[in-house]
């Protein structure tokens, strides 16, 4: 029985060092395989792998009246660029972290817009907004494969659900306030007409 065990143990042992040997050979592979993962099974093993309460954070990277937006492998819709705060991360540094490794940008003007709990989860969301410092924009993580700015007025209508609330109300408070016309003076009573 021993000599079984120790088998099994073994042919595990080797499985698993085959694995961890095809993720480093090939990087991409992970985000190939955790997008073909139906997303509540996605949810679970993030859910697994991170802390019981995870803030969130969406960018909103500003250049010239334009918006960037990134498309992820693991999904097929425009998103705002995002990440995770580490322990010990204050809302900025965290913001500067992402942007850098994800897309190799900094930004400026930095502002922290809203900050959102997920309803029936232990999320919370942050939006940020930054002005684009760089002028080139470089995708250094493999889990995204495309980006451009969109003009304010002209964004996608593909965008993924859970950003669009974000991205109306960053609009809606981007609009100048509406003139309202001034009330005609009305006539004082008291005053004979000529």
């Amino acid at each position: 029985m021993r000599a079984l065990l120790l088998k099994a143990f073994l042919i595990l042992l080797l499985l698993g060092a085959l694995v961890v040997g095809a993720f480093v050979a090939f990087p991409g592979l992970k985000y190939e395989l955790y997008r073909k993962l139906p997303p509540k099974i996605r949810w679970n093993i993030s859910y697994a792998l991170t802390d019981k309460f995870v803030v969130g954070m969406v960018y909103f990277v500003e250049r010239n009246n334009q918006l960037l937006l990134v498309r992820h492998t693991y999904q097929d819709k425009w998103a705002l660029p995002g990440g995770w705060v580490e322990r010990n991360e204050s809302f900025e540094e965290s913001a500067r972290r992402e942007l850098r490794e994800e897309l190799d940008i900094r930004i400026d003007d930095f502002e922290v817009l809203e900050v959102n709990k997920v309803p029936r989860s232990g999320i919370i969301n942050i939006a940020i907004r930054g002005r684009l410092k760089d002028k080139q924009v470089t995708i250094r993580d493999g889990e995204i494969y495309g980006y451009r700015f969109f003009d304010l007025h002209r964004l996608p209508d593909d965008v993924i659900y859970t950003h669009k609330p974000y991205i109306e109300r960053y609009l809606e408070a981007r609009r100048p306030p509406r003139e309202v016309p001034p009330e005609p003076a009305k006539r004082d009573p008291t005053v004979p007409e000529r």
